[in-house]
């Protein structure tokens, strides 16, 4: 039985549902979000804390998801013209930036593991310091009760101390849980970015078959919502990592 309701209406409906849901979803995200960055604020704050520098693959990365937003604005402002011929170039695009950005993030957590950073085991302090392919200052820095540490010549000193005329002792045996929450925080953005690429591969496929036309183009519209936003998380996860890390 076909419906009474007319076919302008039905799309008109379509697009709204569909938007409510994706807005719904992306709020339960970012609650879930504040929550793990509360989470980390919080375990910063305890008496030792290490300091990751942030790997370069996860800038190179930031570009990357950059990049693929603009070709996806592109795209929607395409679809929205009627524009179906050059729709699929840049969905192709988007895409292949996408999966760019995949590539980066595995990187960046194996450099993390190249200097004895891992997802499951705690940092130690005194592993940190033997490791030869660690640098301190570089690659990470301690902090004791919020307050920077130098090194120098084998013993720590509070920053501000010019003249390096009271040493201090950090538990050098203590776990530190730092590496543990970049990875956490960062595979979670992955696993909704993995979400994103799946939807991106929908949308590419139905722009090369001519799915799209004129009238619907809601599924565009609402996948680009989705990457829009994971664009702005990874930018502010990023902020958090360099920043409050």
């Amino acid at each position: 039985m076909r419906s009474s309701i007319p076919k302008e209406e039905r799309l008109a409906i379509k697009k709204k549902t569909s938007k409510t849901m994706m807005y719904f979803a992306i709020g339960s995200m970012i609650m879930i979000f504040l929550g793990l960055s509360s989470g980390y604020y919080i375990a910063k704050t305890g008496p030792v804390w290490v300091s990751i520098t942030v790997p370069p693959d996860f800038f190179i990365s930031s570009g990357i998801i950059i990049l693929s937003s603009i070709t996806f604005f592109i795209a929607v402002r395409l679809a929205k013209k009627g524009n179906f011929k050059l729709l699929p170039l840049f969905m192709i695009l988007t895409l292949i930036l996408g999966l760019l950005f995949v590539k980066y993030q595995r990187d960046g957590w194996k450099y993390m593991k190249s200097r004895g950073m891992y997802l499951s085991d705690a940092v130690k302090i005194d592993g940190l310091i033997k490791n030869r392919n660690v640098e301190y200052g570089v690659d990470y820095k301690i902090y004791m009760n919020d307050n920077e540490l130098k090194y120098e010549e084998g013993v720590f000193y509070d920053k501000r101390d010019e003249y390096n005329s009271i040493p201090v002792y950090p538990s050098v045996d203590a776990d530190n849980v730092s590496s543990s929450w970049m990875y956490i925080l960062t595979g979670m953005h992955l696993a909704h970015l993995i979400g994103g690429l799946i939807s991106l591969i929908v949308v590419t496929i139905k722009s090369l078959l001519k799915k799209y036309n004129e009238n619907d183009i809601v599924g565009i519209q609402v996948s680009s919502i989705y990457w829009h936003f994971l664009d702005f998380l990874w930018l502010s996860l990023l902020f958090l990592l360099y920043y409050v890390g």
